[in-house]
């Protein structure tokens, strides 16, 4: 309706001869204030040298003799101060809605989102947990808006942190072994290791997750603290970017491609958990040779420049900042790596736009990489987009996997999961087998990913799980109960749908629906609106606040209102349902039947 209301006010203001005026049409806070509203006549009142209500009035007449916006559902028309004009839809559109699916008509993109990102070697903590519920709504909403969407991953399985893994690993083994600390090992100690790690694989898999955490904690400690271990660090590091397979360093290198696996089964698992999956996994051990090689191109063109050994973008040039790409040492950083992932990426989909979900801390760094990625691909200026979201905080400071102090995303799940069954329990409901573990899994996820995605993406959070499990509140919980009590009142009304829209279709007009039904209807109508809104502006949050909106005045409904025995009040609960199910699933969020 935005879209049908805005093309028709541009058109009426070229009548008036006034061009290159955008008329923004939003949806009314306020019933009373009709259900869009426009400021065009305050816009236009110093170009136009009247008044805004004496050109919202001028206005105001031309739509009401549109027989187009009638025929849309358009009824009252008015100004009110200081010259807002208000457009109010008729009861018989808003009821006719909900007997229709409304389609989106957008123009499709073939866009790429990459999210998620996780380190293998690492812990998968609730700043990843941000970061997989936020990429997995945008995609779910930009495909909602007629996008063709590729999922991507871009995961680190190179680098300085594995190589610290590698040593923490062995030298936890060994230590325990001998009962004392070593900085270097024998040929036999990498033996003896080879043969632990042999009887750790058939140990269950998050025992081996936590093992490598142990060791990556070690081993940085270690790196940070001692000359030698600092050095056997960065020859493990040489030996896994070389795939070194001679020599004493050789067994770190198959060490890392067996401990590259664990980790990757273990990502395998939380996306699973969180409804999520990927058309492509890209990795940094398949992009660092290429980069460098584009990046020394690039060189000879003028593009990167040498600076102290090392070879750096010259931001500055360009009113950014100058940024290394390959170290003194001949070495790609990530900037470098970036360039490689650019080509690949573009190379096998072709996409329109990449959109890159990392968080705020990364801004300024895009700002550099993409145009240094313009300047080697002047194909893709313009097609990167970086989609920053804010971090998780905790009341002890940002959390660092260097030293151990992380809070992880299962860790996080799990207690609320635990929090949830507490409420199942007292709540006097019988379950099926198993039924209460299932809706508590459910709810969980449900819970986390409403509380990230309830506000937007850039403002950090402080997570408070009590808060978000509130039955009562501004939560996924909240949302699940209300689609479960509206699936519950629809199991004790078994008439055939369709001869209930039809009696709703004939509702007698001399009885108009009152106040709680016309706001629940007057929301329903508004659902395709907000979807495109949301994926339009990247803003899930958009459509947490439509969803609680929603929730809460069928909630008003039912509790003002018996809905048995009352056809309209049936269907708005039915339309209330679907619409919520559809929502929290471009949430990224399951439903449950029964809570």
């Amino acid at each position: 309706m935005k879209q049908k209301i805005h093309k028709i006010l541009t058109d009426i203001l070229s009548e008036m001869g006034v061009v290159g005026v955008d008329p923004e049409v939003e949806i009314s806070d306020a019933p009373e204030h009709g259900d869009y509203t426009t400021n065009i006549a305050m816009k236009l009142s110093g170009t136009l040298k009247k008044s805004p209500t004496a050109i919202g009035q001028e206005i105001v007449e031309r739509l009401e003799k549109n027989k187009a916006l009638k025929k849309e559902g358009i009824g009252k028309i008015d100004v009110m101060p200081p010259g807002f004009i208000n457009l109010f839809v008729t009861d018989e559109a808003l009821l006719s809605n909900l007997t229709k699916s409304k389609a989106l008509k957008t123009k499709k993109h073939t866009i790429m989102v990459e999210y998620a990102q996780p380190n293998t070697h690492k812990t998968f903590h609730i700043g990843h947990l941000r970061n997989i519920t936020t990429g997995e709504s945008i995609v779910r909403l930009l495909e909602a808006n007629g996008n063709k969407v590729i999922r991507v991953n871009y995961q680190g399985d190179v680098g300085l942190h594995i190589a610290k893994a590698m040593y923490g690993l062995v030298k936890y083994i060994i230590d325990n072994k001998n009962n004392n600390s070593s900085q270097s090992f024998t040929q036999n100690d990498l033996e003896y290791v080879d043969r632990q790690i042999q009887q750790i694989e058939s140990h269950p898999l998050a025992e081996r997750i936590e093992l490598l955490s142990k060791a990556y904690v070690i081993g940085n400690q270690a790196f940070e603290t001692n000359l030698r271990s600092k050095k056997a660090v960065n020859e493990i590091n040489k030996v896994i970017y070389s795939k070194e397979s001679s020599g004493i360093f050789s067994r770190y290198y198959s060490l890392y491609q067996q401990t590259r696996q664990w980790s990757l089964d273990y990502f395998d698992t939380l996306y699973k958990k969180l409804g999520t999956h990927f058309d492509h996994f890209y990795f940094e051990s398949e992009v660092y040779e290429l980069g460098k090689q584009l990046v020394l191109e690039g060189m000879e063109k003028g593009i990167f420049e040498k600076s102290e050994g090392a070879i750096i973008f010259p931001g500055k040039k360009f009113g950014l900042h100058n940024r290394v790409f390959i170290t003194s040492e001949g070495n790609p950083t990530y900037e470098g790596k970036d360039i490689g992932l650019s080509k690949l990426q573009f190379g096998d989909y072709h996409p329109d736009t990449i959109i890159h979900c990392v968080s705020t801390e990364q801004i300024e760094y895009f700002k550099v990489i993409f145009e240094a990625i313009a300047r080697v691909f002047p194909d893709t200026r313009g097609k990167e987009y970086h989609l920053p979201y804010g971090f998780v905080q905790l009341k002890s400071g940002k959390m660092s996997s260097r030293t151990g102090n992380v809070v992880l995303g299962e860790w996080l799940l799990d207690e609320t999961k635990k929090e949830i069954q507490k409420i199942l329990k007292t709540g006097g409901r019988a379950y099926e087998k198993g039924e209460n573990d299932t809706i508590a899994e459910i709810a969980s996820v449900a819970a986390v990913k409403y509380a990230f995605l309830k506000v937007s993406t850039t403002q950090e959070i402080a997570f408070d799980i009590k808060e978000s499990i509130n039955l009562n509140g501004d939560s996924g919980p909240y949302l699940l109960y209300t689609y479960a009590r509206c699936k519950s009142v629809m199991e004790k009304y078994k008439e055939k749908t369709e001869d209930r829209r039809q009696k709703t279709e004939k509702q007698d007009q001399t009885h108009p629906i009152n106040k709680e039904e016309h706001d629940l209807a007057r929301l329903l109508f508004y659902f395709p609106e907000i979807i495109e809104d949301a994926g339009k502006h990247f803003a899930p949050n958009t459509l947490c606040s439509y969803l609680f909106n929603l929730a809460q005045a069928f909630n008003l409904l039912y509790a003002k209102h018996p809905i048995l025995g009352n056809d309209l009040r049936l269907m708005l609960t039915e339309k209330t349902a679907t619409t919520l199910k559809e929502g929290l699933r471009l949430l990224g969020i399951e439903t449950v039947e029964r809570m």
